[in-house]
């Protein structure tokens, strides 16, 4: 039992420390400061980049697939009870595998993974633990853009990839750090969607 309180201890301690840095940069950028540049080990950008963030998070994608299931299909030889017990049981592991896949292939959130999370002034660069690769994902590109900060959360949807959420106690920093970069050109701070925390 101390490993789990000590773990929650930790856990708590995280998220307390992600809240007060966001609001932090809150209120730096609200007060008309910008971000700082920091270095990102181990990655090139490209020529003229900069980076702004580089924070672990949660991942995942939202998105459907196609599902094949096989289709159980016995000969069955013998007396007409025998027959019918394994035509009923054909038809129910038919159907049962049939439910799976069309459970599997609805549209709900996948591919749950840890992940690094780079902001720069021209995408998001995602290094997805799970699949050991990355994602950059263009900020000209964003659709929509949600931030669910009580959930610890930052829910945005891409032209050309599925509806991404990033997740844990870095997340209300990072949204705060990436009004900022969207804003770029705009006078000020507050014009994207307004961020709940404490000014």
């Amino acid at each position: 039992m101390v490993r789990r309180d000590s773990a929650d201890d930790h856990l708590r301690a995280l998220h307390q420390q992600g809240w007060e840095a966001a609001c932090s940069l809150h209120r730096h950028l609200r007060g008309g400061g910008e971000l700082a540049p920091v270095a990102t080990p181990g990655v090139l950008l490209e020529v003229g980049e900069v980076a702004y963030g580089d924070v672990a998070a949660q991942y995942a994608r939202f998105y459907g697939m196609n599902v094949t299931y096989n289709q159980r299909s016995g000969f069955y030889f013998g007396s007409p009870l025998f027959v019918a017990a394994g035509l009923v049981g054909d038809a129910v592991a038919n159907s049962s595998a049939r439910s799976r896949a069309q459970a599997m292939a609805q549209p709900q959130w996948r591919d749950f993974s840890p992940c690094r999370a780079i902001l720069t002034d021209r995408r998001m660069l995602l290094h997805v633990a799970a699949e050991n690769r990355w994602v950059s994902l263009r900020h000209h590109e964003i659709v929509s853009f949600l931030p669910v900060i009580d959930q610890w959360a930052l829910f945005t949807d891409y032209q050309q990839w599925e509806p991404m959420r990033l997740a844990g106690p870095t997340v209300p920093w990072l949204t705060a750090a990436t009004i900022s970069v969207l804003n770029r050109g705009r006078s000020e701070y507050q014009q994207l969607p307004p961020l709940p925390l404490p000014d």
